[in-house]
């Protein structure tokens, strides 16, 4: 009897331990209840590899149209990257010397990968002197009702001047008697602006003798 009692005690104890590692691999099975790292996998990411430089490499805050700079400002080269993005471009100032030879700066950009893109430059010349203005009237005494023309007569000895207005261009009225004063207007090609005025008197026309 005693004997019997014992070994069904050991079966029973069996069982019980049989049935606690058939629970536990169930639980890393499924992934509740297990601790990281003990049965389960973890698959890291393969790094992304970036091989392409950068394009589209360009400059912000370059010059005007015309090649020139009137006033000191900064610069950088932009470009573009779908991969690993740009991490950093070259960029600097303009040195405001004023001079008609060109200077030619060159520069790119780097990508998250540590790739140059292809080398971009442009040429800038510096103007930062105004133009001059020495304007005219055409008889600068002028009857009533009778014509005036105004000259701005503007000179620009450095990028030279590309614009040059009196009035806004509009003819000038004669029908108030009386000092009138223009405004004239000139730009050089570098953008700098420069005004004067200059000024005319109407009068009445002189009475004819009887």
């Amino acid at each position: 009897m005693r004997g019997t009692r014992r070994h069904a005690l050991a079966s029973g104890s069996v069982w019980v331990v049989v049935l606690a590692t058939v629970a536990w691999g169930a639980l890393e099975l499924s992934g509740e209840g297990a601790p990281v790292g003990h049965g389960a996998q973890i698959v890291a990411a393969a790094p992304v590899i970036d091989t392409t430089a950068p394009q589209d490499v360009a400059v912000a805050g370059g010059p005007n149209a015309e090649g020139w700079y009137h006033e000191p400002a900064d610069y950088i080269f932009t470009a573009q990257d779908s991969e690993s993005g740009i991490a950093s471009c070259d960029g600097g100032a303009v040195e405001p010397v004023e001079s008609a030879v060109p200077t030619t700066i060159y520069g790119t950009c780097t990508n998250g990968a540590g790739l140059p893109g292809p080398y971009e430059g442009f040429a800038y010349r510096y103007d930062g002197t105004r133009p001059t203005l020495d304007p005219v009237v055409t008889r600068s005494v002028v009857t009533r009702f009778g014509v005036v023309v105004a000259r701005a007569r503007a000179h620009d000895v450095l990028s030279g001047v590309a614009r040059q207005s009196c009035n806004g261009n509009r003819g000038l009225s004669t029908r108030r008697l009386g000092l009138h004063t223009v405004s004239c207007v000139a730009q050089d090609r570098a953008g700098n602006i420069a005004t004067a005025t200059v000024s005319y008197v109407v009068v009445d026309p002189p009475r004819s003798r009887g």
